[in-house]
């Protein structure tokens, strides 16, 4: 029978290997969680409140369907009927601006045309 040598591995020092786990824990503190992800209280304080807008001063525009209807259902039953779908939309695209100011703003400059040219 034939034996084959292993290569040395930097961990085999012919000595007992000890593994230690460390646990760490870490507090991010953010109005944007990682990955879009919201605790209960966190989406209820971002987005099941009254707007500073009123829909009348809006204005109108249209949404897929089963958009409006989700929405619907979360005012209605998170919101307990007493937030408008303007406010909820108005939250939304409050904290979408909010988080992507950056990318819409270096997008809009890079595709803007400064002059008109006929």
């Amino acid at each position: 029978m034939e034996h084959k040598k292993r290569k040395a591995r930097p961990h085999d020092s012919g000595k007992e290997m000890i593994t230690v786990g460390i646990q760490t824990n870490v507090e991010i503190v953010s109005s944007s969680p990682a990955r879009g992800k919201y605790s209960e209280k966190e989406y209820e304080r971002l987005f099941i409140r009254e707007s500073g807008m009123r829909a009348r001063d809006g204005k109108m525009t249209y949404i897929r369907r089963d958009y409006h209807n989700r929405i619907r259902r979360i005012i209605r039953v998170i919101g307990h009927d007493r937030l408008s779908m303007s406010a909820y939309i108005d939250h939304v695209l409050t904290l979408h601006f909010g988080q992507s100011d950056e990318a819409i703003k270096s997008l809009y400059e890079k595709n803007y045309e400064k002059e008109y040219q006929p």
